[in-house]
């Protein structure tokens, strides 16, 4: 959700701009999250500006967080069910 919303608020995404990245995030579909690095990044430039390397900084942090978050969140969930 956190990630969603930074699409939205910085990046300009739509929301369903902000779920194609969240499912290239859940499923880990490189050659999407290519695609977004560059759509979130000209986003962030265009809407906020900065410099592109600060905007490539906070999609590599999403870009990494992509790869346990989801896990993560998964696991605690059924671990609350259980």
């Amino acid at each position: 959700e956190q990630v969603l919303r930074i699409a939205q608020d910085l990046a300009g995404y739509t929301l369903g701009g902000a779920d194609i990245l969240r499912k290239a995030m859940g499923k880990k579909i490189k050659s999407e999250m290519d695609a977004q690095r560059k759509k979130f990044i000209d986003g962030i430039l265009e809407r906020v500006g900065g410099s592109p390397a600060t905007a490539k900084i906070l999609f590599d942090q999403i870009d990494r967080f992509a790869g346990y978050a989801f896990n993560k969140a998964h696991a605690a969930a059924y671990a609350m069910i259980t």
